[in-house]
């Protein structure tokens, strides 16, 4: 019969398997739960967007910006900063502090979840690193994720700053654009990240190389049609006209007077509208055409499950998209906007699962 010791020999492996796989699991749930909280902010920040809400904040204080006005003459400081901005006397001239208010709580949110999301990714990462239960190689990684994700709070600052302009009463669409497609890359890695601590070993799949290549495809014409769909709401082009299929009463958007003409993608409406309409019906074909292909094919059940998931939201997505622009509904472009984040979240599971592809 083996001794206690040699039987330690062979039982320690084991416990260190379970262990790490503990701890591989609380990793992924924390970043799945960052990735959680993004989420969350794409929804306050369209909010704000919506509500016109996002210059009410005159400047830009990491750390005391936490706290909001807590006097009356804390209210009437910041109140007399928005009068000094065009879009107060453009838009709101006359308001009072209550109507400020109303403007002032959606950005401080903004701002405040902001900050939250930068808590629970440092404070846990610090106390997993302390009890060691995120591996090495990692670590440079998630500390350059907690970089740029300070740097997507400056990014803010400077396309908020645009709307301080004497000639505009709101922030220029390429800042928002800039703004929102960092924020999706953000997302975008701290999923993947989470995935892969999840299931760090690919497991090979035979014949769906061809299926990966055209997942990859897909998440460049989703990532696409978003970065279009911030320059419909960042411009308001959503509405010039709420017709469809025409736009105008023709096919074709007419033509912009801006030089050079590429210019008139990003800033001459119709052809902005035009451009988003017709990414989110390729992106929607492109993506229902790989679905099948893919439940055709002979895929396993973690792939099956990702790949259904992402039929089922690029239909629920062009149906939200189609409603946003013929109908007057309260916040229908916000939830079509969260929507394509869950799209992008399933196309990048999707992909993930098809790691071991081969040929």
């Amino acid at each position: 019969m083996p001794s206690d010791a040699a039987l330690g020999i062979f039982l320690r492996p084991r416990a260190n398997l379970a262990a790490g796989e503990k701890n591989r699991r609380l990793v992924a749930l924390w970043l799945f739960a960052v990735c959680f909280m993004i989420w969350v902010m794409v929804g306050i920040g369209g909010y704000t967007r919506d509500a016109g809400a996002g210059l009410s904040i005159m400047d830009w204080d990491p750390i005391i910006g936490t706290l909001p006005p807590l006097s009356d003459a804390a209210w009437n400081k910041v109140f007399a900063l928005y009068q000094t901005i065009p879009q107060y006397h453009i838009q709101h001239q006359g308001m009072d502090l209550a109507g400020f208010k109303s403007l002032f709580w959606p950005e401080y949110l903004h701002r405040l979840w902001g900050r939250l999301i930068g808590f629970v990714f440092f404070v846990p990462l610090v106390v997993f690193i302390v009890t060691r239960r995120i591996e090495k190689r990692l670590i440079p990684w998630l500390a350059l994720l907690f970089i740029l994700g300070g740097l997507q709070g400056a990014i803010g600052w400077f396309m908020v700053a645009s709307g301080f302009d004497p000639n505009s009463v709101a922030v220029e669409p390429w800042r928002l654009s800039l703004h929102f497609s960092f924020a999706m890359f953000l997302y975008a890695a701290v999923l993947w990240t989470g995935l892969t601590v999840l299931e760090p070993t690919a497991t090979p799949i035979p014949r769906t190389k061809k299926l990966r290549v055209l997942v990859v495809l897909l998440i460049a014409c989703i990532a696409l049609t978003m970065v279009a769909g911030t320059f419909v709401s960042g411009t308001n082009a959503d509405d010039i006209d709420k017709t469809w299929p025409l736009i105008e009463g023709h096919w074709l958007p007419p033509a912009g007077t801006l030089q050079p003409a590429w210019l008139n993608m990003f800033a001459f409406k119709p052809v902005i509208q035009w451009d988003h309409r017709v990414l989110g019906t390729f992106t929607a074909i492109s993506v229902l055409a790989t679905v099948f292909y893919g439940l055709l094919g002979d895929i396993p059940r973690r792939v099956r499950l990702p790949i259904l998931l992402l039929g089922a939201l690029v239909v629920l997505q062009w149906a939200l998209g189609l409603t946003a622009l013929v109908s007057d509904i309260d916040n229908i472009g916000l939830i079509h906007q969260m929507n394509a984040v869950l799209l992008l979240t399933a196309a990048f599971w999707t992909l993930h699962t098809l790691r071991g592809a081969k040929s």
